[in-house]
């Protein structure tokens, strides 16, 4: 399983602020990410490979929690097929085989349907994004084989905006962010993330201070 971030629970010491950089930026709270944590601005323990010494992590984000409802639905819906079978009194004596048999296939089948929740979890869970505040950084994770880390500077960011359609969407204030560059990577997607005003606002803000540095 890739260490994507490490969130430290160790209490921090009380003059760890005096000890950074001065660039970085505290005059904002910062904000613990929590492990189901699909938006959190200014993210306190979380880290990166080649996080600079002086590089801040001002936006965490991953797809919003809602959007797993369809896997999770599917999930529970075959758990529960053998046990509505069993509360029918669902008869198998047809299929000639014996109830250790029958015993062992139902252990096959649950970890089939475990295994495919955990897949999913997965997916969900180590797909994130970051904005700091000298670059983004996009991590995609698929199955338990592939990851693709991708990155580029706040000076290439060319352009930044969202979509946000249907009710769903707008309801739980969530969309797609798609950020334009002028790198190797011509676009960055940040899928169904929460907030994506929000997200836009900010990347904009840190384009704007870029280029009055």
């Amino acid at each position: 399983m890739p260490d994507i971030f490490v969130a430290d629970n160790k209490d921090k010491p009380k003059n760890e602020h005096k000890q950074q950089p001065e660039s970085r930026n505290y005059s904002s709270p910062h904000n613990r990410a929590r492990m189901l944590s699909a938006f959190c601005e200014y993210p306190s323990g979380i880290y990166f490979a080649n996080q600079q010494k002086d590089e801040e992590v001002l936006l965490f984000l991953r797809r919003h929690f809602i959007t797993n409802t369809f896997w999770i639905i599917i999930a529970v819906v075959l758990s529960l097929i053998p046990i509505i079978g069993i509360l029918l009194r669902f008869n198998l004596t047809f299929l000639n085989v014996s109830p250790i048999t029958i015993f062992f296939y139902l252990i096959l089948y649950y970890m089939v349907v475990l295994t495919f929740a955990f897949v999913q979890f997965l997916s969900w869970y180590y797909n994130i994004s970051l904005v700091t505040d000298k670059r983004i950084v996009d991590i995609d994770f698929y199955g338990l084989l592939y990851k693709n880390v991708a990155s580029t500077t706040i000076n290439n960011i060319e352009d930044v905006s969202y979509t946000q359609v249907g009710a769903i969407r707008s309801f739980f204030d969530y969309g797609d962010v798609v950020v334009q560059t002028a790198g190797t990577i011509s676009h960055f997607d940040f899928l169904a993330v929460p907030h994506p005003q929000k997200v836009v606002r900010i990347i904009e803000g840190l384009i704007t201070k870029r280029k009055n540095a």
